[in-house]
């Protein structure tokens, strides 16, 4: 960072947020903020900018699916009531919804096929990921192709992001929103930014099946599921992306017969794996990748080997770097209350509890409540989010590697892993 003012004086400028980064967190702030102004046009609300390294929406490709749970409400607070209106667009089993199918969180034995453990049901939406994010963006002007390069912050309680096309933005507040692999984190904690590698391996597909190949996984749950191996501790993770309905209209029935999967599979980086000497690293190539999946499940019980068997050969095999971060208070200087970090900035975990994106929008619940709370405090807005986030996240990014290694290690799967813990925000240890 260039610059710093940790004490400026008041601002003379009109409150501007400058929001890094397009995803998730990001755009369900400025929707947040949206909401606000419409509800209460009385009342001052900040402008906001949205600024996105990619250069454009698809660049990422098609995205996998997430669940809110424990953060449905503060992600209902935040939505303004047109998009609540249209969830239904983005959830991966519409019919199921209507049905109160909420899932399980069950966790099986691949190699018996027993359930080994149950997370009691919640209020939960499974949502693709990729169509979650498309709803946010309704209505924002998000400003593509802007790589951030410096912040800089003056004595009249300003803070500049600048970016790699030579351009710039001022405003009051920036909040890092940019991701696990944050520019904003890297800016303002110079020493400490990079994630933790955690010793596993993981790959992912998202495929498509005939109705009749996933009849049986369907019968097992309507949503998700995941599965360890007692005998070599690989881990299978199956998620639906679409559910076509079971009695579709015509244009269903020739559009979306087929199901879209999740399916991840992951395992220990160490030796003695599968029986091999040395640890095993992700192939290099697509068909190589395909090829391991297959080889991993080869052993398992139906259906999980199916489906992974009947993976088709074209399909891409994303590698995922299961990385984290955890935060610390004093590990950044805010500036003053100028500069935040939020979501996978602010505490990138691993998905073994599947509650990064749920802890992503309860930051900005929380900052967004803590903006507009007029009441008189010792602490400003900013200091006082990041108190009550860093606490709450350091302790999800401890719980969500916990559950990952655990997954990975059979004997410590036991009614206190994190792994099958329910899906409750976790506040104390």
């Amino acid at each position: 960072m260039s610059s710093i003012t940790p004490h400026p004086q008041a601002s003379k400028q009109e409150p501007h947020i400058l929001i890094i980064g397009a995803g998730i967190t990001g755009l369900l702030f400025a929707q947040s903020l949206r909401k606000r102004e419409a509800l209460f046009p009385s009342l001052p609300t900040p402008k906001f900018s949205i600024f996105e390294r990619d250069p454009n929406v698809a660049f990422r490709g098609a995205g996998w699916g997430l669940t809110v749970h424990w953060g449905l409400k503060d992600f209902l607070y935040l939505l303004p009531q047109y998009l609540i209106d249209r969830l239904p667009e983005i959830y991966v089993n519409p019919e199921s919804v209507e049905k109160g199918e909420k899932g399980n969180f069950i966790l099986y034995d691949l190699k018996t096929g027993e359930e080994k453990y149950r997370v009691p049901p919640s209020e939960r939406i499974r949502v693709s990921r990729e169509r979650l994010r498309a709803l946010l963006m309704d209505g924002l002007d998000i400003q593509w192709s802007k790589n951030l390069v410096d912040i800089e912050t003056d004595d009249d309680a300003g803070v500049t992001a600048k970016f790699e096309d030579g351009t710039q933005a001022r405003g009051t507040l920036l909040i890092g929103a940019d991701g696990s692999r944050s520019q904003v984190r890297k800016l303002i904690c110079p020493s400490s930014y990079e994630n933790y590698r955690l010793p596993i391996r993981l790959l992912g597909v998202s495929a498509t099946y005939p109705k009749e190949n996933c009849a049986r996984i369907r019968a097992l749950d309507p949503l998700f599921l995941q599965a360890s191996d007692p005998t070599s501790d690989g881990f299978l993770w199956f998620s639906f992306l679409e559910v076509p309905r079971s009695t579709p209209s015509a244009v269903e029935e020739s559009t979306q017969a087929n199901y879209v999967c999740q399916i991840i599979t992951s395992w220990p980086y160490r030796a003695g794996f599968l029986g091999e000497s040395d640890p095993i690293e992700v192939p290099e190539d697509n068909a190589g990748r395909i090829n391991w999946m297959k080889f991993m499940s080869k052993e398992w019980v139906e259906p999980f080997r199916s489906i992974v068997q009947d993976i088709p050969e074209d399909t891409e095999a994303k590698v995922i770097s299961l990385e984290d971060w955890v935060p610390s208070q004093g590990l950044w200087d805010n500036a003053g209350g100028r500069i935040t970090l939020v979501g996978d900035a602010a505490h990138a975990m691993t998905m073994y509890r599947g509650e990064g994106a749920n802890h992503g929008i309860t930051d900005m619940a929380s900052l967004h409540r803590e903006l507009f709370d007029t009441s008189e405090q010792e602490l400003g807005p900013i200091d006082r989010y990041e108190n009550e986030m860093i606490a709450r996240g350091r302790l999800a990014v401890l719980n969500s590697r916990r559950a990952c290694m655990d997954a990975h290690d059979a004997k410590s799967i036991t009614e206190t892993s994190p792994l099958v813990a329910r899906r409750v925000m976790a506040l104390s240890e």
